[in-house]
């Protein structure tokens, strides 16, 4: 059997499982037939496979990784404190909407997106509002990338109850390390972020810091993952509410990493067309709770959800299906009765059966 080497740095390493090969060599290829040894400048045409095999071996042993009990876990082994599990209620109809629990359930990350100018941030800043109204223990907080003090000092003259919202805003720091300064601030532990926007926060970290955007992304859902587990001075399990940008063809902007750690994805959009009066949330994907649902909302003297609409909605679909159930057991039923007759072609052959005998 002929068996092939590469030398490299003076060493030959074998390219189809040949035996330990030694001595000085002065090209790049060795070829070992029984006792005869040949010294190539190229490898055959045939044999160039061998490169390609050899190569994905050395990729693929580059790191080896040594199985150990710590890669696995078991759900009974850990240790979360009941906080956890207690929903972060906004005393609204958002709650029954948001999760099966009555509220945004802690450590669980929504993200929501919509056209500019449908209410995106107003709405989530009320919701963020309401969560402290209804628990005044309850720590929120407002990452605003997009809007300065100015724009902020806007919707105060609307919105009176937000004055003494906490807002970290990207635009004051200065020559301050965004990336740090972010950091220091979420690990205060707060129960609630609403973030504006995921890109543009991962964009001035990614510009002022000089890091690529994998690396800038990765570092900022690394970061909210270990606020969700509660790696912060109160031991806060995070939960984020981030808006997200859509794509000119209207889909999520982000990673497929961005989309496994999402709880939930929520789009807030117009029913009608574009400046419709009718604005409403809905949950494409949720974990925590349905999908599907409309919940309506107006900004007219405020943010108000449409209570009535809503339960009239949810009582509608639940007659829905139970209709849509009945019409199935009536169709099952059907399909038994008739399933057990014979068909016109079996009528036919069994009266000529019955003809043939008669004769």
């Amino acid at each position: 059997m002929e068996y092939y080497y590469e030398i490299k740095e003076g060493k030959a390493i074998a390219l189809n499982g040949g035996p330990s090969l030694k001595g000085n060599f002065s090209k790049r290829y060795v070829r070992v037939d029984g006792n005869k040894k040949r010294e190539l400048k190229w490898l055959p045409k045939d044999q160039r496979h061998l490169l390609k095999a050899a190569k994905a071996e050395v990729v693929g042993s580059q790191k080896p990784v040594k199985f150990n009990q710590g890669m696995l876990t078991k759900l009974v082994d850990l240790n979360f404190s009941d906080e956890l599990f207690k929903p972060m209620a906004t005393c609204s109809p958002f709650d029954k909407f948001v999760s099966n629990d009555g509220g945004i359930m802690p450590g669980s990350n929504i993200m929501a997106a919509g056209a500019p100018g449908v209410g995106k941030t107003t709405v989530l800043l009320e919701l963020l509002h309401m969560v402290r109204e209804c628990d005044p223990s309850r720590r929120v907080l407002f990452i605003s990338a997009e809007m300065t003090e100015l724009d902020m000092a806007r919707y105060l003259k609307r919105f009176p109850h937000w004055g003494d919202l906490p807002i970290f805003f990207t635009s004051n720091l200065g020559d301050t390390d965004p990336k740090r300064a972010l950091e220091a601030v979420l690990n205060e532990g707060w129960d609630l972020v609403l973030t504006d926007s995921y890109t543009e926060v991962n964009d001035t970290v990614k510009e002022e810091c000089g890091m690529t955007r994998t690396k800038t992304e990765k570092w900022f859902l690394d970061l909210m993952n270990n606020h969700n587990k509660g790696a912060n001075k109160l031991g806060k399990y995070t939960a984020f509410i981030t808006i997200l940008q859509l794509s000119k063809g209207g889909q999520f902007v982000g990673s497929n990493k961005l989309k496994h750690m999402t709880s939930a994805m929520m789009s807030i959009d117009w029913k009608g067309g574009e400046n419709s009066q009718e604005r409403y949330l809905q949950f494409s994907k949720n974990r925590l709770g349905a999908v599907g649902q409309r919940l309506f909302f107006n900004l007219d003297g405020g943010v108000t959800f449409d209570e009535k609409r809503y339960t009239r909605d949810l009582l509608n679909e639940a007659m829905l299906e139970e209709e849509r159930q009945k019409i199935g057991t009536e169709a099952d039923a059907f399909d038994r009765i008739f399933s057990s007759l014979p068909t016109e072609q079996e009528q036919v052959s069994a009266g000529a059966d019955e003809s043939n005998m008669r004769h």
